[in-house]
């Protein structure tokens, strides 16, 4: 058993920085610049003062730049990528982290950001999670996952084979459980035909494979992949709302399910950094009260973020509030799960 509770159990109690922590660094990245501005122009006044009170000096092509002054524009490049870096996650300002809701007492809808501080956001957690170490499971081991709703109620498990070539397993909140029927990622992409009468008149199995060593780690050629395998469907001329739920789903169902290799989580980031329908909100909590960061979306008028730590950029959960103006039951609640356990068993059932 190889079990995951270190990437999935970190309690994410670091939130990013409020704009109001960023004011000191700014004062004195500017008082930087202002001092390097005016030692600059004594220091041109002196030259040419020189240069006047010397002619008999050999002319020079240009002005010799002193070290300290490249030690000094170094420093404040630094300070200020490292500022930029800092404001490109102050998403929502003022969205600190709070007490979890309540219990019965709905979250309050998500707000967003643009797509340029999406994407930002998205390619640093590529950048970090792309060296994160790999700890796969064997090829007869199932991949399990435990979820829980809000109150900690509601708690769900499912049992992947690693490489789908076995029932799996799906216990659902207040079932016993039904069986998963075997789709390896080669069944997953081929079409068979469906009973005489039935539509659509060919289809293809559902994949159930909680590892997918194939999965590409480039994503020029991962969204093709996950098209072939069924996990995510082409909606390009549905316009980019549809794109980006659609996309943002499938995201949803891998970090839930399945154990990604970290070039492959990677790999997903990079890819959901060029789809323009992704925004990011600050301080998001999961179904259980973790604070995150959540990656949002919004579809038919109801938004949906998925969770991550905002460090190790591990998934933590989704949420999904009803589309505004909805006046039926729930219209008032959220519906979510968090992901508290993965880990690796030897048979479907057996619990780590």
């Amino acid at each position: 058993m190889n079990d995951l509770d270190l990437v999935t159990d970190l309690t994410p109690e670091a939130p990013l920085p409020e704009l109001g922590d960023l004011a000191a660094a700014r004062r004195r990245l500017a008082a930087a610049i202002a001092a390097e501005r005016t030692d600059a122009r004594t220091r041109d006044e002196s030259a040419e003062k020189a240069h006047l009170t010397a002619p008999d000096s050999p002319p020079s092509s240009g002005r010799a730049r002193p070290a300290k002054r490249l030690a000094l524009t170094a420093a404040v490049a630094a300070v200020a990528a490292a500022a930029a870096v800092a404001a490109a996650l102050i998403l929502v300002p003022g969205h600190s982290p709070s007490a979890p809701p309540a219990p019965g007492r709905p979250a309050a809808r998500p707000s967003g950001t643009g797509n340029v501080a999406a994407a930002r956001f998205f390619l640093q957690a590529a950048r970090v999670t792309r060296h994160l170490p790999a700890h796969p499971p064997g090829p007869d081991q199932f991949v399990y996952t435990q979820t829980e709703g809000a109150g900690r109620a509601d708690v769900g498990r499912l049992w992947l084979s690693a490489e789908g070539n076995k029932d799996g397993l799906d216990q659902n909140p207040g079932q016993r459980g039904f069986k998963l029927p075997p789709c390896t990622v080669a069944q997953a992409q081929v079409p068979r035909k469906t009973p005489p009468g039935t539509y659509p008149r060919t289809m293809k199995c559902a994949e159930a494979a909680g590892y997918l060593p194939s999965m590409p780690v480039n994503p020029d050629k991962l969204l093709a992949y996950l098209y072939k395998i069924g996990i995510a469907q082409p909606g390009d001329s549905n316009g980019t709302a549809w794109a980006a739920n659609d996309f943002g789903k499938a995201v949803d169902f891998l970090m839930s399910t399945t154990y990604l290799l970290p070039a492959q989580q990677a790999a997903l980031f990079e890819l959901m950094a060029r789809f323009p329908g992704f925004t990011i909100v600050h301080g998001a909590r999961d179904a259980i009260g973790r604070v995150g960061v959540g990656i949002k979306w919004t579809f038919n008028g109801s938004p949906t973020e998925i969770i991550l730590n905002p460090v190790s950029y591990a998934y933590l959960g989704d949420r999904t509030w009803p589309a505004p103006g909805f006046h039926g039951p729930g219209a008032d609640a959220y519906d979510g799960a968090a992901l508290v356990k993965m880990a690796f068993v030897d048979r479907a059932g057996e619990l780590p």
